[in-house]
């Protein structure tokens, strides 16, 4: 009796601790919690595995673990929704399947973002003319809301975030389907026809312009022009006349000289 005894409570010390040394195999504990800016991963108990951690599409964590794993996951936007999803490979159990674990779920929109500010884009001044392209049009200078560039298509301008949104009437701009605005070139560049230069007539010289002109006569007198016409008609220059009139005057001062001596002598 003693020994039946003995060997049932030897049995069941050792199917105890069969149950024993089980029980750390088949304890695997994982755990997600999420919320308002956060996810959070607590996986226990486990004889080395692997986790993977996917938020918004985007995997933030992949990485092996022997016997226990947390992390948490915060900073997530409160103005969005978010999506997560938690993997964990076991090395352990049978077919090496037996304790993978997957969960997913989501988070919901915490806080309202604040109405996006409304910016018009700026219309730069149109350029005219027969050659006028759309390298002559100056864009606008681009700010914190918008950015400026030119395309073969026009003037686009491109919302630098999500704070900023465009008005319903966008004028001489047009919606496209990324978000931009575009000025289309037509719009700015007015092309204007190139009038032909007309040629110049070509001058033929004619038989007048051949003859030299003839020479004009100076405007000062020469002294022939100015003779008496008595003196022109006898052949007698003026320069003769006046040393002939000296003569004279010479010759009566003489004569009344030698009067003069012949009263004194007598």
């Amino acid at each position: 009796m003693k020994k039946l005894l003995a060997g049932g409570t030897l049995a069941i010390l050792a199917f105890g601790g069969m149950i024993a040394s089980a029980a750390p195999a088949s304890a695997h504990t994982p755990s997600v919690s999420a919320d308002c800016g956060f996810v959070n991963v607590d996986l226990k108990y486990y004889n080395g595995a692997k986790v993977t951690v996917v938020i918004d599409g985007q995997t933030v964590e992949d990485t092996e673990f022997s016997n226990g794993f947390q992390k948490l996951y915060p900073d997530l936007a409160l103005d969005k929704a978010h999506e997560w999803t938690v993997t964990v490979d076991a090395y352990d159990g049978q077919g090496g399947t037996q304790y993978d674990w997957t969960e997913s779920g989501s988070i919901g929109v915490c806080q309202t973002p604040p109405p996006a500010e409304v910016v018009t884009p700026v219309i730069p001044e149109a350029v005219a003319g027969c050659a006028a392209s759309l390298d002559d049009v100056v864009i606008p200078e681009s700010t914190e809301a918008i950015i400026y560039t030119k395309t073969e298509a026009g003037i686009v301008a491109t919302l630098t975030s999500e704070e900023y949104t465009f008005p319903e009437e966008l004028g001489a701009y047009q919606l496209q389907e990324d978000g931009s605005a575009l000025l289309p070139t037509e719009l700015i560049v007015i092309e204007e026809e190139c009038a032909e230069p007309e040629p110049s007539p070509s001058v033929e010289p004619s038989e007048e312009a051949s003859v030299p002109p003839a020479a004009e006569p100076s405007a000062s007198p020469s002294p022939a022009a100015e003779e008496p016409a008595e003196l022109a008609a006898t052949g007698a220059t003026v320069g003769g006349a006046i040393a002939f009139a000296a003569l004279l005057a010479i010759g009566g001062v003489a004569l009344v000289w030698a009067r003069k001596r012949m009263q004194q002598n007598a």
